[in-house]
């Protein structure tokens, strides 16, 4: 005989609509959660996409290996102008030491002047950045400090007394490249991968105005003579001028290679560019023509940085030479080579000439950047006598006694004159320029 199989009683309908709304809820959740997951992933790879674009990707592969034990220090020859002096080997064997451990991690280890018995020290962190920083620089007035960071936000740091933060200013959503002070240092310029410039107001931190780029901003400068306007320079090969009571630029210049790094002359005619394939160019912003172009290195590596050399800040002297272009430009590029021109008589009409070439550091394939340093002795008006090689090998300084070249006042003047880069190596590097026989301080 057949068995007939049980009858299961049917789930009461309480129950059954219960268990949907359940289930229709959590659903629900996971596909917000989803869609949400989706939206970062989508913002992530724009930044990520960028980045690619851009030569300071390298900048973050860096830093996240220097975080994760990092690339091991391995240091080479000091060489200044072809020479390795006792002190440079002596420094090699140092840095040996402390690479290996057997140092005090923070120990002096470069030679310093100690005519006046002060060697280099640290003198305090600025902690607030989530993200490497790219960029620094001082206001005019030398009481403000502002950087920009890997983490989409400019900081204002008070160095003058309080050395601490003032204000973060958010509002670009990808990496800042460059930041810049109008003269008055009322105002802030930043620029950042997310192809835009912006304009903040330093004394309450609020932001006056966003400009739309075509490229990534890879650098900014306000012109001189005219605070409404500045300029930026693009991956996309465009150097721009924008006056901030327009819409629009007022100028777009396209250049052959993307422009890394520019300086406005103070003569607010003329502005000089920096770009990826190695030369540095002139430009006449009325006739939008470039007058002279120059190749850094026969090699044509990607110039990173133009520094101009700064003037002495004394009231009564700025007064005087306030409008006078700074006699030395310092070009760093990814050759491992750090370039000192003079400008001549009238720059930058006159022709460079070429009288450093550093070397010590570590610049290749890395964004690095140089900051003149002049003394209060320093008269931007005295000519160098320095004598020069070749424009595309080590320099060579001339042996003719000292006393010859310059009289008393004018060394005094000339040995006020320092140099600062960065490298790609755990050091900063300073070199005396103003030299007849070429030392690195630090």
């Amino acid at each position: 005989m057949d068995v007939l199989p049980s009858q299961r009683q049917p789930p009461s309908s309480s129950k059954t609509s219960s268990l949907g709304i359940n289930r229709d809820q959590q659903v629900e959740k996971l596909l917000k959660e989803v869609k949400q997951l989706k939206q970062k992933v989508d913002i992530l790879d724009k930044e990520n996409i960028a980045l690619k674009k851009s030569i300071y990707d390298l900048s973050a592969r860096y830093a996240a290996s220097i975080s994760q034990g990092g690339i091991p220090y391995k240091t080479g020859p000091f060489v200044i102008d072809n020479e390795v002096s006792p002190t440079g080997k002596e420094m090699i064997s140092k840095v040996v030491q402390e690479a290996s451990g057997d140092m005090e991690p923070f120990q002096s280890i470069y030679p310093h002047d100690t005519r006046d018995g002060k060697p280099f020290q640290l003198r305090y962190e600025l902690k607030g950045h989530l993200g490497a920083v790219y960029t620094v620089e001082f206001s005019p007035n030398g009481a403000l400090l502002a950087s920009g960071s890997f983490d989409k936000t400019v900081r204002i740091w008070d160095t003058a007394s309080a050395q601490k933060e003032t204000y973060c200013l958010k509002g670009h959503t990808l990496n800042i490249s460059d930041v810049a002070w109008t003269p008055d240092s009322s105002t802030l310029l930043s620029g950042a991968y997310d192809e835009t410039c912006k304009t903040w107001d330093v004394e309450t931190g609020k932001l006056n105005n966003s400009y739309d780029t075509e490229g990534l901003v890879q650098c900014v400068g306000w012109d001189f003579v005219d605070p409404n306007i500045f300029y930026y320079g693009t991956s996309r090969k465009v150097l721009a001028m924008v006056d901030t009571r327009l819409e629009e630029p007022a100028l777009v210049i396209r250049n052959d290679a993307m422009v890394n790094t520019l300086y406005a002359s103070r003569d607010g005619v003329h502005v000089i560019t920096g770009d990826a394939q190695g030369v540095l160019k002139v430009w006449d912003i009325r006739s939008k023509q470039c007058i002279s172009n120059r190749q850094n290195d026969h090699t044509q590596m990607p110039i990173t940085h133009i520094s101009i050399g700064r003037r002495s800040t004394d009231a009564s002297r700025r007064a005087i030479n306030d409008y006078d272009e700074p006699r030395y430009m310092a070009v760093n590029s990814y050759d491992n080579l750090l370039r000192v021109y003079d400008r001549g008589m009238d720059p930058p009409k006159s022709e460079l000439r070429l009288v450093h070439s550093l070397k010590g550091f570590k610049n290749k394939n890395w964004p690095i950047k140089s900051s003149f340093y002049c003394g209060s002795g320093y008269n931007s008006s005295i000519l160098s006598k320095h004598s020069v090689a070749n424009d595309y090998g080590d320099i060579d300084i001339a042996t003719t006694p000292v006393d010859y070249l310059l009289d008393p006042q004018e060394l005094k003047e000339e040995k006020s004159v320092l140099l600062a880069t960065g490298s790609a190596d755990p050091y900063a590097y300073l070199y005396n320029v103003g030299e007849v026989r070429l030392k690195r301080l630090f």
